[in-house]
């Protein structure tokens, strides 16, 4: 085995766990924001906007599941065309995890 086939068998199973991690970090980030304390408030206004006809508990799951969807699709995507923008991918997985787990740090630190 070359020492390039051997780099893209370490770095070739990186997608799944990036996809696995920022679904994490989204259920972290549901769960912070649902016990956030009382003096805190949601920032984003879509979010407020939708919360005046549904509960913020409700909005906040339904999209919270949508993105989970959306990664589900893209688990899928990768799957079928493995070795296709392999590296936009995980570009992309990085900066996704990189935002979320801020965002997570942010909601539990305060």
């Amino acid at each position: 085995m070359t020492r390039d086939q051997s780099l893209k068998t370490v770095l070739g199973n990186r997608t799944p766990i990036l996809l696995g991690a920022v679904a994490v970090l989204q259920v972290l980030d549901w769960h912070s924001t649902l016990i956030a304390s009382r003096g805190r408030f949601e920032t984003n206004k879509l979010l407020n906007w939708l919360s005046q006809w549904m509960g913020f508990a409700l909005v906040i799951s339904i999209v919270k599941l949508f993105f989970i969807a959306i990664l589900f699709v893209g688990f899928l995507y990768w799957r079928k065309h493995k070795g296709l923008y392999d590296f936009e991918f995980t570009v992309c997985l990085c900066v996704s995890a990189l935002v979320y787990s801020a965002v997570v740090v942010n909601n539990y630190a305060s």
